[in-house]
Parts: structure tokens; C-alpha cells; sequence
């Protein structure tokens, strides 16, 4: 009975490590931004479908760069123009909750990844500064 809760234990222990690495893996690379959505703190969402931009992860050494300008057209028809640079920061990642977290300027970013495939990913931080809530489209290279 031990000797099977050893074995069975120290599989689940291999299979948690696999899954970081398969994620690793799935992130390594270049991504191009195809679609941004951002939902302001009123509740009003807006979309840049023609975004500028990459992200960039590097899982041997936990970087990210990111390079990405994007604009919207509020219901005041004012046009927001905003951008996010962040070159070869190092990134945390939580393999429970599918989260990483990096230094933008002087705050902590803390995003979700909703969709990760071999191809694609979704992105999600909440930006504090402005109180909006971005959603990034990505597209692998």
C-alpha cells in the first residue's frame, strides 16, 4: 500500500513538471498582437482590430519583450493612443493559476492567460494607472 501511494505520488510530481515545461514551450517565441479589447472602468468597451506590435518570450532565461501601440475612439470621438514597451523583463510565472507577473514601469502586471494553443494566445492585465481592462489577440510566428 505505500509503495503504491509512493509510486502514484512521484507521478503526479513528474506530471506537474511536465505541464510548466509543455507551457514553457507553447509560450517560447514570437507573437504578433492581432486584436486588442480594452474595457474602461465605466464598463464601455472599445477594440483596435489594426494594433502595431509583438511579444516576445524567452522561457530559458523567463524574459518577456513587448512592443505593442495601439488607438480607440471613446464616445467623446477622442482618439486614445496608448503603448506598452518592456524589453527583456523578467517574468514569474504560476502554473495553478495560469498567470504571470512582470514589471511594466513601476507597477507589478499580473496577467491571465485565457487561451494558449501552439498558434494562438490570449492575454489579459487589468492596467491600474488607467483603470482599464486589456485583452490582448496573439498570433504566433
Amino acid at each position: 500500500m505505500r509503495l503504491s501511494f509512493l509510486f502514484f505520488a512521484a507521478l503526479f510530481i513528474l506530471n506537474s513538471c511536465s505541464k510548466e515545461t509543455r507551457i514553457a514551450k507553447k509560450l517560447d517565441g514570437k507573437w504578433s498582437v492581432k486584436l486588442i479589447r480594452v474595457l474602461d472602468g465605466e464598463g464601455f468597451m472599445y477594440f483596435d482590430s489594426l494594433p502595431n506590435g509583438t511579444f516576445s518570450f524567452n522561457s530559458d532565461f523567463n524574459t518577456i519583450s513587448a512592443n505593442v501601440v495601439y488607438q480607440y475612439t471613446n464616445l467623446n470621438e477622442f482618439v486614445i493612443k496608448d503603448t506598452i514597451s518592456v524589453d527583456k523583463e523578467k517574468y514569474v510565472f504560476n502554473l495553478e493559476v495560469d498567470r504571470f507577473f512582470f514589471d511594466l514601469g513601476s507597477n507589478s502586471i499580473d496577467t491571465r492567460i485565457l487561451l494558449l494553443t501552439k498558434k494562438s494566445m490570449e492575454l489579459e492585465f487589468f492596467d491600474v494607472d488607467k483603470y482599464w481592462l486589456i485583452r490582448f489577440i496573439l498570433v504566433k510566428y
